[in-house]
């Protein structure tokens, strides 16, 4: 037993002296002691020991301050905790430091990427425990986020997902609830607004929409959005799915001309005023 604790002391002290080795060789004599401290926690906790040195060593040319510099540090070492990827946040930085945007800001954008996220996976864990199913839906409403789908429209889109949920098996929920997100990503990103968007995935959940039908109404918004402006597109594509129109009507439309959705939307369904509105309360940059 003796043995066996000198073993283990001994591999814990190593590894200790080999964080501080690789951190110290490849950081310049600039770097503070409580920025060297930091990094080394940064590896400790689970990240790269490249990737902790490259940000430590690219925030430093950059002229960060060291308290703005250890809270990007701080916000990494939280996602990781957390169970959340890190390289979306640690990329927002180096797009931050490559536009020479300050400091501060920089910093701020990190933290926003993080909340997003944990936002995020607080909600597909709403549909499944198994880890990999929850990162993977969990990252998709993350993209979904950032195009402009605000928090408030997420959670009414996962409450219809959740009443579908209870007639599926786990597997085809999660399939369509990815689709259903994808769908109000995609829709956000053409301009269509959150409160839009978000309504007419709800509209097809509510209607029993399937995960192929969800898909063919993103892939034909996708295509009628380069003749008409997304957010009209996105009330026409809402009005018709309240009138019992299938996914196959709205994909069969997009090839009939700008004029063809006012027919299938019903009257009046085209004489909405377009812009785009990816703000929303609640809402993640």
């Amino acid at each position: 037993m003796k043995r066996i604790c000198i073993v283990a002391f001994v591999f814990l002290f190593g590894a200790g002296v080999a964080f501080a080795d690789e951190v110290d060789e490849e950081l310049s004599n600039q770097v503070t002691d409580r920025l060297r401290v930091s990094t080394r926690q940064m590896i400790r906790a689970g990240i790269e020991s490249d990737d902790a040195i490259k940000m430590t060593r690219l925030m430093l040319n950059h002229h960060f301050r060291e308290e703005h510099a250890l809270r990007a540090h701080a916000i990494i070492m939280s996602a990781q905790k957390q169970g959340l990827p890190v390289a979306p946040i640690m990329n927002k930085a180096y797009e931050g430091m490559s536009k020479q945007v300050q400091d501060r800001d920089i910093v701020q954008a990190m933290e926003n990427v993080r909340s997003r996220y944990a936002f995020a996976y607080q909600q597909a864990r709403e549909l499944t425990e198994e880890k990999a199913q929850m990162r993977s839906l969990g990252n998709t409403i993350a993209k979904g986020l950032a195009a402009g789908v605000n928090d408030n429209d997420v959670g009414e889109i996962m409450e219809r997902l959740q009443q579908r949920a209870q007639q599926m098996r786990r597997a085809q929920t999660i399939e369509l609830a990815t689709e259903t997100f994808r769908t109000a990503r995609d829709m956000a990103r053409l301009g269509a607004s959150s409160k839009d968007a978000a309504d007419v995935v709800c509209q097809a959940l509510k209607h029993r929409y399937s995960t192929k039908e969800m898909k063919a109404m993103r892939t034909s918004f996708m295509t009628r959005s380069r003749t008409t402006a997304p957010t009209d597109l996105a009330r026409m594509y809402s009005s018709a799915i309240k009138q019992g129109k299938s996914a196959e009507s709205l994909e069969s439309s997009s090839t009939s001309g700008p004029g063809s959705m006012g027919k299938i939307g019903g009257p009046g369904t085209s004489g909405h005023e377009g812009g785009s509105d990816h703000g929303g309360g609640g809402g993640h940059k």
